[in-house]
């Protein structure tokens, strides 16, 4: 008896109106967004005539590297990209240690005054560095950390963000797990290297390339705590294109084209990490 086959009927493709109209929006948000980056990138091959033209275009009508050629004949603009590689990695550093144990603090110990500290703690990140900016760099001067790495490094050593992050994660870390590290007669900072740094491996990275991404792109600070050129970060190198009279366009572009580069291949080789991370953060615990 010959077997029947019967041809399964086909599914219609359903598009939503809702959800087409959010693509759009994305769609044309984020063209909206990236726009400035793709004319800064353009301009910096135009000749200046052509950028002070009076009918401006995206495409440059004669392509050049003048303006790249000519940025180390302007200022060091290598030492201050190592300057600003410095500043965000020790930064990096510091802040995955500090948030972590604060983290693990807020999240395993139980002491009078936790919450309170904690709400204190995450309130903080309402306050931006403008109104404190004063007193911050009193008490730098009076550390004599002007002119200095250390300076420009120790308000961006914790992140209160980052603590609630990883306090999130850490929560959702057994208890069981560390009571029998301390069965077995491990020490707090031996369950922090061997337990709490492993299963916290997505906040911390997460915390790790946003922190990473805000040093780098820090401006006020810097250009405040240090006046020194041996000193100077990639943002503040921008300035050399400042004269009195006239602003040298081209090579504006060109300086803010490379300093805008590490950014972009951090945030496109760890966009997961960074979305995975913030995500797990804020939904789990």
């Amino acid at each position: 008896m010959a077997a029947t086959t019967m041809a399964r009927p086909r599914r219609r493709l359903r598009v939503r109106p809702g959800r087409l109209l959010l693509n759009l929006f994305l769609l044309a948000a984020g063209i909206i967004f990236i726009f400035p980056l793709i004319w800064v990138f353009f301009t910096s091959f135009k000749t200046d005539a052509e950028i002070v033209r009076a009918t401006p275009t995206l495409l440059p009508k004669t392509w050049t590297l003048d303006n790249y050629l000519g940025l180390p004949s302007r200022a060091p603009f290598l030492r201050f990209f190592v300057n600003s590689l410095l500043v965000s990695g020790v930064s990096t550093v510091f802040i995955v240690f500090t948030c972590t144990v604060a983290g693990y603090v807020f999240a395993k110990y139980r002491f009078p005054g936790r919450n309170l500290l904690f709400f204190l703690v995450i309130g903080t990140i309402l306050i931006p560095i403008q109104t404190y900016i004063v007193p911050l760099y009193v008490f730098v001067r009076q550390l004599q950390w002007l002119n200095t790495y250390q300076g420009m490094i120790f308000p961006t050593i914790i992140m209160s963000s980052g603590i609630f992050f990883l306090r999130q994660s850490i929560r959702d870390i057994p208890d069981d797990l560390i009571e029998a590290m301390r069965v077995d007669g491990a020490n707090e900072f031996t369950i922090l290297f061997r337990l709490i740094f492993p299963l916290s491996v997505a906040s911390i990275a997460a915390i790790s390339i946003v922190n990473w991404v805000y040093t780098w792109s820090l401006f006020i600070w810097p250009l405040i705590v240090v006046n020194q050129e041996s000193r100077f970060t990639m943002e503040i190198g921008l300035m050399y294109f400042q004269r009195q009279f006239i602003t040298e366009y081209g090579g504006t572009m060109a300086a803010t084209t490379l300093s805008l580069l590490p950014v972009l291949v951090v945030f496109l080789i760890f966009r997961t990490q960074i979305i995975e991370g913030i995500s797990y953060s804020g939904v789990k615990g």
